[in-house]
């Protein structure tokens, strides 16, 4: 019986310290949290494309308009197609949208004049809207970030 418990105990921390450096090479972990204004008035765009990840996220359609408070990770999305200096917005892990292209160079410059080219970040946001009060009458959903609004 003690062996089990031995076995079981190696193999659980061999699946920790495999499963450590698996997330680690997978890409960079979220390294910073921008503070905002509390605003929730900085508005990202191509949400219309992530109706289905919004809809899981906030866990469903309703009546009244989402007001869904959350995080958002800010990645740079240097291998972009259409935009290498692009901004990638995901929350719970799913895609929602981009930072606009003038936000996007904007948001990349302040970070290499504080001498973090490369790094991760969230910030709060807000999913908003989404409502279906019948089959004629529904919004889409869109995020705000709590971010300065220059």
């Amino acid at each position: 019986m003690s062996s089990i418990l031995v076995f079981l105990a190696i193999a659980a921390l061999a699946y920790f310290f495999w499963r450590k450096r698996s997330v680690q090479r997978g890409g960079p972990s979220v390294q910073g949290h921008l503070p905002g204004p509390g605003t929730y008035e900085f508005d990202i765009v191509g949400e219309s494309k992530y109706q289905d990840a919004l809809e899981a996220i906030c866990g469903g359609r309703t009546e009244d308009s989402a007001e869904h408070m959350t995080e958002a990770v800010l990645h740079l999305e240097d291998s972009n197609p259409h935009d290498n200096l692009a901004v990638r917005v995901d929350i719970d892990g799913r895609t929602v949208g981009y930072l606009s292209r003038k936000d996007a160079r904007s948001y990349r410059q302040q970070l290499k004049r504080l001498g973090h080219e490369r790094i991760l970040c969230r910030c709060d946001a807000m999913v908003v809207g989404g409502w279906r009060r019948s089959r004629t009458d529904q919004g889409h959903f869109g995020v705000k970030l709590d971010l300065p609004v220059a």
